[in-house]
């Protein structure tokens, strides 16, 4: 490639550098990144020698003013080159990045990327929008944690109306015909149905959870990881998967400095509250709902103890991760990415969110009457 060549790939490269950060960094005058990246491709592709060779030095100036903010914000850690082919190597075999996202451990290997979100720490797979969607970022865990709080409030929700309409029956010396009785039964079944989801969401966003801080930290250290420790943090022990119970206390000791272990599962003299009770007691709850035995624990109870274990449970579990977190990363604060794991914030969200829903049907009605 000669000298002339190599200007334009430059030039090129940084119009392909400059839509990334458009649709990656929220507030982007996107427009017009659009317009001077599709007039640079077209007049770089259609023109001849003679004009890019005249305008050539013009283009690359715009276009270095254009991204002097980006590279400021967000210092490279590798070349403009070498992102513009990695962004586009990104779009092979139909991919469409800008549907789906690009990972967070994908930029990080690009540039700093700190200032994109104000979390003290993102999971290597953490999802970052593009686009309409910039700013914006998901993963997983995220998604089961606002699952299991959901069933959570939607478990209280449903108790308090059989309490307040056993309260009327009552006080009003009601008789329970066939009517109140089917009635008074679904309010039941739904008690007892989010209770037991309610445990079964827990228990799947702790093990997300676990899974994700062990990828996270394979994928960002893996250079300089033994081959045990790899399988370890991929949940594999020869043959066969590790159990939740032995990868919590497995993958803290390869993630702290001082390879201690701060949390023991595999003890039944040393295991503490809040792992007691989650793996004894919820643990075996959790199996019998998901594929119940006989010989199982049972999920035959009374709405008022469902709601009372999934109450208990949803706490143990916050508290399983949080102190699972800071066995790992102990010099960190709780992580922000999932509301620090305060629970009665978290609560309140998804209290929030189901008063909205319900609103939205009450408009629904008050709609629907009108017409």
């Amino acid at each position: 490639m000669n000298s002339n060549e190599e200007k334009i790939n430059d030039v090129y490269n940084l119009a392909i550098y400059l839509q990334l950060m458009g649709v990656l960094v929220p507030n982007s005058d996107i427009e017009k990144i659009k317009d001077v990246v599709f007039s640079t491709h077209e007049f770089l592709k259609t023109s001849s020698k003679g004009e890019i060779t005249l305008r050539l030095p013009h283009m690359e100036i715009i276009l270095q003013q254009m991204t002097e903010n980006f590279i400021k914000n967000f210092p490279l850690k590798k070349t403009i080159n070498e992102i513009a082919f990695n962004w586009n190597e990104l779009f092979k075999d139909n991919n469409d990045p800008f549907t789906y996202g690009i990972t967070f451990g994908w930029l990080e290997k690009q540039m700093d990327c700190s200032k994109l979100y104000k979390y003290n720490y993102v999971p290597y797979h953490f999802n970052i929008g593009l686009y309409n969607h910039a700013g914006f970022g998901s993963v997983e865990e995220t998604f089961l944690l606002q699952d299991a709080f959901s069933t959570l409030v939607k478990t209280d929700y449903n108790y308090n109306i059989l309490e307040e309409y056993r309260k009327i029956l009552n006080n009003k010396n009601l008789e329970v015909n066939k009517l109140t009785y089917t009635k008074i039964s679904d309010l039941k079944f739904e008690v007892c149905s989010y209770s037991r989801l309610t445990i079964i969401s827990f228990y799947s966003f702790i093990e997300c959870f676990v899974n994700s801080i062990g990828f996270s930290y394979f994928e960002r250290n893996k250079e300089t990881l033994e081959d045990a420790e790899i399988n370890t943090l991929k949940g594999l022990k020869k043959n066969s998967y590790l159990s939740l119970k032995s990868k919590i206390e497995k993958f803290q000791k390869i993630i702290r400095k001082d390879r201690t272990i701060k949390i023991i599962t595999s003890d039944k003299q040393q295991i503490k509250e809040p792992f007691i009770s989650f793996f004894n007691k919820y643990e075996e709850i959790r199996n019998a709902s998901v594929h119940y035995s006989p010989s199982k624990e049972a999920i035959w109870m009374k709405p008022e103890e469902w709601v009372e274990n999934a109450n208990e449970f949803a706490k143990l579990s916050i508290q399983v991760g949080l102190e699972f977190w800071r066995a790992c990363y102990e010099q960190q604060d709780n992580p922000d990415y999932l509301g620090r794991f305060e629970f009665d914030r978290l609560y309140k969200i998804s209290e929030d969110r189901l008063k909205s829903v319900n609103q939205i049907e009450i408009e629904i009605e008050t709609h629907s009457k009108n017409l």
